[in-house]
């Protein structure tokens, strides 16, 4: 039987595999309250679960460091999220296609060790992860439409995006407990850029009531799983 943090990341290449198909057929609407309810939940599970998780007298660095590596990549690469085909800017090619698996490779890794420390922070965290990636996994598909290519050659980064996440839990059960505590605040810091350095800026370009409404249903969703779990 397979463990849960395992089944937490096929279904979470699950819904990035959909989530990444359907644009090939539909034209999605709406798509900016997708990325403020996203920036409240990642928010939310940064304060509320990973940060309770961790020391940050011996780790504040590690946290730092994932801020800044995400940074990195999300300016190198496609990392981040665009509302309402505001992309024009940006293109896919081999290093978009790595830095968007190297990120969900790492959320798969966030999801097992999480489990691992606590089930309920690994739940919570493959909540966050499969929310954020929605409209990440949108934007890539819109992008690549507006660039001409085919459903063929779409499926290929659609697919090697998917496949990361349970590549991400297999990975993480080979790292000792030693190093869990670290992780999560690594965790925490690559969450605290996705957050709010790209969901919640991109969410407030064409600021209305509607996106602060979105980013608050997103803290009552971790709200509400944290009040379930209780």
């Amino acid at each position: 039987m397979l463990e849960s943090y395992f089944l937490y990341g096929l279904l979470a290449g699950l819904i990035t595999l959909v989530a990444g198909i359907l644009p090939i057929f539909i034209d999605f609407k709406g798509v900016r309250y997708i990325i403020a309810l996203s920036a409240g939940v990642v928010i939310a599970t940064v304060f509320l679960d990973l940060l309770p998780e961790t020391n940050l007298k011996k780790d504040a660095w590690i946290l730092a460091l994932g801020f800044l590596l995400f940074y990195i990549i999300g300016s190198l690469t496609m990392l981040h999220t665009c509302g309402e085909r505001e992309c024009e800017k940006h293109t896919m090619n081999m290093v978009s296609i790595f830095g968007m698996s190297l990120d969900n490779i790492i959320d798969g890794i966030a999801i097992t060790i999480g489990y691992l420390t606590n089930p309920h922070v690994g739940l919570i965290i493959t909540v966050a992860v499969i929310i954020h990636e929605i409209p990440q996994d949108i934007t890539a598909t819109l992008i690549m439409k507006d660039l001409g290519y085919s459903a063929r050659k779409m499926l290929f980064p659609i697919l090697f995006a998917a496949v990361s996440y349970p590549v991400g839990t297999y990975i993480a059960t080979f790292i000792p407990q030693t190093f869990y505590e670290p992780i999560i605040a690594f965790v925490a810091g690559t969450f605290i850029y996705i957050g709010i350095g790209d969901l919640l800026v991109e969410a407030h370009k064409r600021f209305n009531f509607q996106v602060i409404m979105s980013v608050l249903s997103g803290f009552i969703v971790v709200f509400a799983i944290e009040e379930f779990m209780h």
